[in-house]
């Protein structure tokens, strides 16, 4: 089994869990991540996945749901699994800061997080991978996603680019998770496409986006350390990728 199906294949294994414990409340599920824009990498990736449901699940139903994922994961040869469950209102229109019932990551090599409260997670993520998601997400279960899932302006976007910049910048200790997700920023930036972290690094490295560090980091997202990167070129190639954003968000400002 390829990486790309041993993703598909976990993902469709939530899909069914969430099936049978929300039943008919349970409106789609859909793969997100390196899941729908490609690029999985054994041993970094996660199964990103968002699933949709009609009305929010019952205290004890929502326990059983986290229970019952973790111990799927709990075996997988993955990362884990990183879920958020929408409501279908809150896909709909979604809002800069997206109403989310329940955000989990779970699995065999990854630090374990739930939350349930929108208002105590940086609001970014959320915001992008719904982007994402209308436009790239593979339905495990459910309709197409632009059937579900309402536009977001682009102006929210490119401001959620910025955070995840500065995010990545104050918190990431992955210099190479840093290095790829400015490039995929950058691109989104200038030609408005989401992308794989592999396109986008090839995509920056032809625009003469330090290619040295871009290809470090892609080395290192599939397993060669041998060329570790320069946290002061990391930075300074965030920081370039920053002040276009800034610059777009000022040429688009009212």
């Amino acid at each position: 089994m390829t990486p790309d199906e041993l993703v598909e294949d976990c993902g469709r294994a939530v899909a069914g869990l969430l099936g049978r414990l929300l039943g008919d409340d349970l409106v789609a599920a859909y793969l997100v991540g390196s899941g729908a824009l490609g690029g999985v990498a054994p041993g970094q990736s996660d199964v990103d996945l968002v699933a949709v449901c009609a009305g929010g699940p019952s205290e004890e139903l929502t326990r059983a749901v986290v229970a019952g994922l973790g111990e799927l994961a709990s075996s997988w040869p993955l990362r884990g699994l990183e879920l958020v469950l929408y409501t279908r209102d809150a896909v709909a229109d979604p809002a800069r800061e997206p109403r989310f019932l329940l955000n989990l990551n779970v699995g065999p090599r990854m630090p374990y997080h739930l939350e349930r409260d929108p208002a105590a997670e940086p609001s970014h993520w959320f915001l992008l991978d719904l982007a994402i998601l209308r436009d790239h997400g593979r339905p495990l279960t459910g309709p197409p996603p632009r059937e579900l899932v309402g536009p977001i302006p682009r102006r929210w976007l490119l401001e959620a680019v910025r955070d995840s910049l500065a995010w990545h910048g104050a918190n990431e200790p992955n210099l190479a998770q840093t290095v790829l997700n400015a490039a995929r920023g950058w691109r989104f930036t200038e030609e408005g496409v989401w992308c794989s972290k592999q396109d986008a690094a090839a995509w920056a490295r032809a625009r003469g986006g330090d290619p040295a560090t871009v290809d470090a980091a892609l080395a290192i997202r599939h397993g060669d350390h041998s060329r570790p990167l320069d946290p002061a070129r990391v930075h300074a190639f965030q920081g370039q990728v920053l002040e276009r954003v800034e610059r777009e968000l000022e040429r688009r400002a009212p």
